[in-house]
């Protein structure tokens, strides 16, 4: 008998060699109530829940949304490698506007992630300035601050997340031309030159964005020290928030995500008042409590496209059979771990604008030495018999 049931366990270890155990994560979501559609907020609050839990519990997931009659489903499916799982919520507060849920999600984790060593460093990106597409609409307010303070308020929500780490680099304006970003050419006939920011930033990924609207739905007179406030009159002022975000490969140029954030809040103070963007009191506003919202969401976003891409650091320096490479501590990297050695290439297309190519050199390296903000790596035999140069990266897959 002993025999025979060692004979099953064997079998069963064979039959189902990727099957893992689901991991429960309870996670927090929250939406803005629009026209007192609760069940749409609902749906909304769910579906950031549901991205928290993916990232806290490492692995990808693509949402299957399930709605009855208008209503979210308590029990809402969602599909990782061949796994149907499920959400559940379990509380729900609303409060003013805003809807709050808590639930709980079952997540199998992507082996392709969850278990790589991708998943163990923190990508850096650059996130650099927010220009204002109509510069007039920041009048209302005084937020004329906005194009370098909302960037900065993305980068701590993306901190906080703790998967990245975000750098700001808010004086820096990408586009030349707002309006047909992110397309915009520059005078070399290139679309953008983020592979140049990411390369003097020395960040892996490069975020950007244009603010469209921040302007007002109701009629104002800011200017007229005479005219009645709306909100002496218990009138909503709604004010419409509208951003677009682009995140690029900083090493090849390429756009990999861009998403607008398209919302509207209450300006429930007066209209002479001059608070700025990211005051204390601009965040006490119902506007500010709606664009703090925009950025969690934006951030959760960014965490999730990025947090499974491969983790690439730049070769700063060779020495003999050691090279120097910019990412240490702060990027998770400690002695021991291993990277792969890939060549940087630049071909040219049609146009023969400049593209980079990164070729596999089947070079390992092994970390001897780590600093903060860069580490020490050694290779089997001398660099230059390898003909590993700076300017070269390492991967982790």
């Amino acid at each position: 008998m002993l025999i025979l049931k060692r004979i099953i366990f064997v079998a069963l270890a064979f039959l189902l060699p990727n099957i893992t155990l689901a991991k429960s994560v309870d996670a927090v979501g929250e939406a803005v109530i629009y026209n007192n559609d609760i069940a749409d907020a609902r749906y909304r609050a769910t579906q950031q829940a549901i991205k928290q839990a993916v990232l806290e519990s490492g692995s990808r997931v693509n949402i299957k949304d399930a709605l009855n009659n208008g209503e979210l489903e308590s029990n809402l499916e969602i599909r990782s490698s061949g796994y149907v799982q499920k959400a559940r919520i379990l509380s729900e507060e609303q409060n003013g506007d805003f809807l709050r849920i808590i639930a709980r999600v079952d997540v199998t984790p992507d082996s392709q992630c969850s278990t790589g060593p991708t998943s163990y460093y923190k990508k850096t990106v650059g996130i650099t300035g927010f220009e204002l597409q109509d510069p007039l609409q920041a009048r209302l307010g005084g937020l004329s601050n906005i194009s370098r303070e909302l960037p900065k308020d993305l980068a701590d929500e993306i901190n906080k997340q703790g998967y990245l780490r975000a750098l700001t680099a808010t004086n820096i304006a990408i586009y030349p031309d707002l309006i047909n970003a992110p397309s915009s050419t520059n005078y070399d006939g290139s679309l953008t030159n983020v592979t140049r920011i990411s390369e003097q930033l020395g960040v892996q990924y490069i975020v950007s964005g244009v603010i469209r609207d921040i302007g007002e739905v109701y009629l104002r007179f800011p200017d007229d020290k005479n005219s009645k406030d709306l909100l002496d009159e218990e009138i909503d002022k709604e004010r419409n928030f509208v951003v677009d975000i682009y995140i690029y490969d900083g090493f090849s140029g390429a756009l990999l995500f861009e998403q607008r954030y398209d919302e509207i809040g209450n300006w429930d103070i007066s209209d002479h008042a001059k608070v700025g963007f990211g005051s204390a009191k601009f965040w006490s506003i119902h506007y500010g409590k709606v664009v703090q919202q925009a950025l969690k969401e934006s951030a959760l976003d960014t965490s999730n496209q990025l947090r499974c891409q491969p983790f690439i650091a730049n070769i700063f320096r060779t020495e003999g059979n050691r090279i120097h490479i910019s990412a240490g501590s702060l990027s998770g990297i400690k002695q021991g771990d291993k990277f792969n050695v890939y060549r940087r290439y630049e071909v040219f297309n049609q146009l023969q604008s400049s593209q980079t190519q990164l070729n596999n050199a089947n070079i390992s390296v092994t970390i001897k030495q780590v600093q903060p903000n860069f580490s020490v790596g050694e290779l089997v035999v001398d660099s230059h018999i390898l003909n590993v140069q700076q300017q070269d990266v390492v991967i982790a897959w």
